[in-house]
């Protein structure tokens, strides 16, 4: 004989997947909000820092498109510029500067 009880975990992993949904939204929001505000305030840097995070956790692409076009706004800056550097160009500088001295490496030659 079958057991019919096996409803209740999908329920609950169907509850869960709609719960982590409403908090992402609602953080997003919460970003948005505190974006707006900040800008308002005057500080434009932390505003763009909040959009930023903000479009990096919609999944509607309208709605993160909106976000980042606030950051751009903000920053003048383009879009890739966003993230982190590249390892090869942390390490480097920008390509066809030449890299400051590592003063580690003057230390041990001196």
């Amino acid at each position: 004989m079958k057991k019919h009880d096996n409803y209740k975990p999908a329920i609950a992993a169907i509850g869960t997947w709609w719960l982590a949904n409403i908090v992402v939204a609602a953080k997003a929001l919460h970003y948005i909000c505190a974006a707006q505000h900040d800008e308002h305030k005057g500080f434009a840097y932390t505003a763009a820092m909040e959009w930023r995070d903000a479009a990096g956790l919609f999944t509607s692409q309208m709605l993160a498109e909106y976000c980042w076009r606030q950051w751009e706004r903000i920053m003048h800056l383009p879009r890739r510029l966003a993230g982190p550097l590249p390892n090869s160009l942390a390490a480097t500088g920008w390509p066809g500067m030449t890299p400051s001295l590592n003063q580690v490496s003057v230390a041990v030659t001196a």
